[in-house]
């Protein structure tokens, strides 16, 4: 029987290599969680993918958890990580938290996962393997389910993706996959391309979903990947070409389910997928992505340079700055804008930020705009206590107003 310490070692070998299917389909987790004898080690290798994508979400404590929490942070760590594709130091300066840090809270988040799979797949087998008539009926609509709930989680504001960085991370992530089946990946990105007005992590996994169908069904080859805007939309072409791998019958329930995955990440984001067959196969995909909308903060200072400072970090990352150098003004704007957020300062004159922080936070059509105070005063638990969502001590860096920004998201 495998160790517990084994256990963990295993499992993070598989999410380091979480993209890479061909090397997951000779993974010992593999037959651990998927023993289903009838299962192509393709198949068991998929499972395997998703699985350890799910049960991530079981690591979020809920809206309701403070950010920045142990909990929230654990589970903020393995999206940025494993579900968004960043490298450790990215992820450490998204969590504002050292490189040490985060291998050590890495290691807390691997084990709560290990904890969860180990109780449900050693301890207790019965309760993830099924017999396989019972486990396949409710495939397709359980994970569209899980994916609509989580796209309603994400989906409620204005965003902003840069489509070439989540691109060219999805490339790098299926490429080790893509050199192994000789498939050549061509990207056509243009000098400047555009940003789309969709959810990172939602999008990262369209793009990954569509980039390993088509090379998993090349057998040599290539995929061609192009990207024009218009004024309506950003359209995005991944075309596969070159010697194609056969289609066994008995998969056909798969590839229905993995299309029919593609095209609902697509709608809860209002993009749009065509596929592109010749005769009966999918050789390629069609997206219309929509446009970005830039997201507005309201800065408010009675300090000029900090308001011309926070406009320099923000305006560069598509963000809308509107200033207030006055409480009535700021109580004004937030009604009239209702913008994405807004940065506080305590120290105003006349009314306070005291003020206007507990007058936003009590009004019906302001207390949804999450607030982040931003000030030279010892007062966190106090600003946190009265409906604050962030605490930021000046002087505020970029990277540390890029991140509490970010945690909104």
């Amino acid at each position: 029987m495998i160790s517990r310490t084994e256990f963990a070692n295993q499992l993070t070998t598989a999410y380091e290599r979480l993209y890479d299917l061909v090397y997951l389909r000779t993974h010992p987790l593999a037959d651990l969680f998927v023993p289903d004898p009838t299962l192509s080690r393709k198949d068991k290798a998929w499972r395997l993918h998703h699985l350890l994508i799910e049960v991530i979400e079981e690591l979020d404590p809920g809206p309701h958890a403070p950010v920045f929490s142990r909990e929230w942070r654990r589970h903020r760590l393995m999206v940025l990580r494993y579900i968004d594709g960043l490298d450790p130091q990215s992820v450490a300066d998204q969590l504002a938290i050292s490189r040490r840090h985060f291998y050590r809270e890495h290691e807390a988040a691997i084990e709560a996962i290990a904890s969860i799979l180990w109780q449900r797949y050693v301890e207790q087998p019965s309760m993830g393997a099924q017999p396989r008539q019972a486990a396949r009926e409710p495939t397709s609509p359980s994970r569209l389910e899980l994916l609509r709930l989580e796209a309603a989680r994400l989906n409620q504001a204005n965003r902003y993706t840069s489509l070439s960085e989540v691109l060219q991370g999805a490339v790098q992530l299926v490429g080790e996959m893509a050199r192994q089946k000789g498939v050549k990946v061509q990207m056509g990105l243009g000098e400047s391309p555009p940003g789309v007005g969709m959810d990172r992590s939602l999008l990262r996994q369209l793009l990954l979903e569509a980039l390993s169908y088509l090379v998993e069904h090349l057998a040599s080859g290539e995929i061609q990947v192009s990207v024009t805007q218009n004024k309506d939309c950003v359209r995005l072409s991944l075309q596969g070409r070159g010697t194609r791998t056969p289609k066994p019958p008995a998969q056909a329930g798969e590839e229905e389910v993995r299309l029919k995955m593609l095209q609902e990440l697509a709608e809860v984001q209002q993009a749009q997928i065509r596929f592109v067959a010749s005769g009966q196969e999918i050789t390629g995909f069609e997206l219309e992505l929509p446009n970005a909308l830039p997201r507005t903060i309201l800065v408010v200072d009675d300090n000029a340079d900090v308001l011309r400072l926070f406009q320099r970090y923000l305006s560069q990352h598509h963000y809308q700055v509107v200033t207030a150098q006055t409480s009535a003004e700021a109580i004004e704007l937030a009604q009239k804008l209702q913008p994405y957020a807004i940065t506080l300062d305590l120290m105003m004159p006349d009314q306070d930020g005291w003020d206007v922080l507990q007058t936003l936070t009590n009004q019906p059509q302001t207390r949804h705009i999450p607030i982040i105070v931003c000030t030279v005063l010892s007062a966190r638990e106090l600003a946190l206590s009265l409906g604050a969502a962030l605490f930021l001590e000046k002087p505020v860096t970029e990277q540390a107003l890029l991140s509490a920004l970010e945690a909104l998201s």
